[in-house]
């Protein structure tokens, strides 16, 4: 089947799976940052005027010419914007019509009130103090420089106290039809957190999320026996009752080949579904999805997919293109699409959120798939 077709065909069951399951509820979390985007600036021309660098590229070789010299390096404050892997998961979840119940170091005591777009979707419980990023754009990538002291806060113990007790906790997973838990590599103590929830969700059987979903963050800092670790954790949540997905961009994907001992292969499509099914089987979890910039594929139990497009030439936004992928796979997944329909919906998130610095509605992600599959995007 030509992708136009299967891009109309899956909006079309998409449409239809969300008039069957209106407003799931999602569980997610657990870290937050207030994240500042800038542009390096290249060249100014006046007080109010410059050009910015233009690529990654080019911003390492003004850096690597100030080596035994130093230098001066300009930013430009564009947004100022809430930030980290859950909250921007949590807001395109949000955005698409689900219920949110967001948990994670988001101020402490209080909301940072950086985060109040999250309550517009539901609940926003603070367990911790933010993390900051600041997020240098370019025009082919990101360089995000972070400080996290906040995140070494989020401990299962914080997590209980946050959520009222032990038995508040267990209420509010059993309520939730997806549980997301992400931004493994700057939470130190997520691994420690994940064997502390799991008997949680086993005594809750079938009133457990019936999708559980993990997102690593850019394992690379952090130590390959460490990693190997977690993504076996995170492996045991999957049972008859629960789908655990792993969600992984291109490199990540690469990573956890390599620390599980699987030949990663190469990044061409029919080979990156083969990675996601050899991780998968490996590790023994539900499904794999993996989602470079210009095209995704999953392998799990329900079935498998590739799918290009939609590439954005000149993108407004890509911080978060990611996440917002994640939020619309995962939604795709909550309501009952197969994981190829549920890539459609991924893509499409992310999609629109680049070309317009926000996700979609349901309604706006239906009229995103209608111009994708006809060829009749802007950019």
């Amino acid at each position: 089947m030509h992708d136009a077709d299967r891009i109309r065909d899956a909006a079309a069951r998409f449409k239809s799976a969300l008039k069957a399951h209106p407003e799931p509820m999602a569980w997610v979390g657990l870290d937050g940052f207030v994240d500042e985007i800038v542009r390096v600036v290249d060249l100014r021309t006046s007080a109010d005027e410059f050009t910015p660098i233009a690529s990654i590229g080019q911003y390492s070789s003004r850096l690597a010419a100030a080596a035994g010299k130093s230098t001066n390096v300009e930013l430009v404050t564009q947004q100022v914007k809430l930030g980290g892997n859950g909250p921007l998961m949590g807001e395109a979840l949000g955005r698409l019509g689900a219920r949110l119940n967001y948990v994670g170091s988001v101020g402490s005591p209080e909301m940072d009130p950086t985060f109040l777009p999250l309550k517009k979707y539901g609940e926003v419980t603070p367990i911790a103090r933010p993390g900051i990023t600041i997020a240098a754009e370019f025009d082919d990538g990101k360089i995000m420089h972070g400080r996290m002291e906040g995140l070494r806060e989020v401990t299962f113990e914080s997590l209980v106290r946050g959520s009222g007790g032990e038995d508040a906790l267990r209420d509010a997973l059993a309520a939730a039809d997806v549980m997301a838990l992400v931004n493994w590599t700057m939470l130190p103590h997520m691994t420690s957190i994940l064997r502390s929830v799991r008997p949680i969700l086993e005594g809750l059987a079938e009133k457990a999320p019936r999708v559980i979903f993990f997102d690593l963050c850019d394992p690379a800092k952090r130590p390959v026996e460490d990693l190997a670790d977690a993504v076996e954790v995170m492996a045991s949540f999957s049972s008859a009752h629960t789908t655990a997905i792993l969600g992984l961009n291109e490199a990540e994907s690469e990573q956890v080949a390599r620390a599980v001992g699987v030949d990663p292969g190469d990044n061409s499509g029919e080979a990156l579904v083969h990675r996601a099914r050899t991780i998968a089987e490996k590790i023994a979890i539900s499904e794999v999805v993996i989602h470079p910039t210009r095209l995704a594929g999953a392998w799990g139990r329900d079935g498998s997919g590739m799918l290009h497009g939609p590439f954005c030439r000149a993108p407004k936004l890509t911080t978060g293109a990611g996440d917002h992928f994640n939020g619309g796979y995962v939604f795709g997944r909550t309501i009952g699409l197969s994981p190829a329909d549920a890539l459609v919906v991924g893509k499409a998130t992310s999609g629109f959120y680049v070309r317009n610095c926000r996700g979609p509605a349901a309604e706006e992600l239906a009229l995103f798939c209608e111009h994708w599959a006809a060829n009749a995007l802007d950019s």
